[in-house]
């Protein structure tokens, strides 16, 4: 699949930002959409992108960043849903279920289910018929126990099911939707708790280009997962680990 326009959310640093430049370098144009405008400008200014400060969980905003693509650089063949956060920053002590805020649990659902929702419903019906990828980004915290953070995980599995049934509500279509699973990736957003724990997260480039890979060579409704390191036994039991190393041989 050549890919010549492209949508990225959280796009500004991680994952994002090197699915953005991986995507530059293979010619393609691309929206980069994120909150963090500063990251995100320049991010846009040295790949050659187009920057739109894009809060996922705001509908309208959503809807005005996939305009302003469509505008200025056209109708995008592959589109990363990407922004994601966990429930406390990453420097911030575990917090128990019960002690959660009710505005940290909004958060958490607005950013990581709603800003798919908003992706989804924005996006399927101008890519349906034209064809195209839309590649979320799960976690494999959608499949174990994560202790430390449970709405994350709660966030993650629900994303999971999400883009199986959506794919599959559009498997009459030329539309992909899938979504990468991954392990730990050295980003910004890694609880200092697992980096305390001898955690060595794999580089966000080698996750870009399995993003890539997802995007031009993956199956509708395909959940792939990418492991490149151990993980505590506090974010998954060995057994969940196991399954998920011999699923991604």
């Amino acid at each position: 699949m050549a890919i010549q326009i492209a949508l990225v959310t959280g796009a500004a640093t991680g994952i994002g930002a090197q699915v953005a430049r991986q995507l530059a370098d293979l010619g393609a144009k691309v929206a980069v959409c994120d909150v963090n405008v500063a990251a995100g400008e320049a991010l846009a200014a040295d790949i050659g992108g187009l920057f739109v400060e894009c809060n996922v969980a705001d509908f309208d905003a959503m809807a005005g960043a996939v305009e302003r693509c469509v505008a200025e650089l056209g109708v995008p063949d592959a589109v990363h849903l990407n922004a994601g956060v966990m429930t406390v920053p990453n420097d911030a002590p575990y917090l128990a279920i019960e002690d959660v805020s009710l505005e940290q649990y909004r958060r958490m659902i607005s950013i990581n289910l709603d800003g798919a929702f908003h992706g989804f419903k924005t996006l399927i019906p101008i890519m349906k018929e034209r064809g195209g990828v839309i590649t979320v980004t799960a976690s494999i915290a959608g499949f174990s126990a994560m202790d430390i953070d449970p709405l994350y995980g709660l966030s993650k599995a629900g994303l999971i099911g999400f883009v199986r049934g959506v794919a599959a509500a559009n498997a009459d279509t030329a539309l992909r939707i899938n979504a990468i699973c991954p392990g730990v990736v050295d980003t910004a957003i890694v609880p200092t708790a697992f980096r305390d724990a001898g955690v060595t997260g794999m580089p966000p480039a080698a996750m870009a280009a399995e993003v890539l890979e997802l995007m031009q060579h993956g199956a509708a409704g395909e959940i792939r997962v990418k492991l490149e390191q151990d993980l505590p036994a506090f974010a998954v039991e060995l057994r969940d680990l196991q399954a998920l190393q011999a699923a991604a041989t």
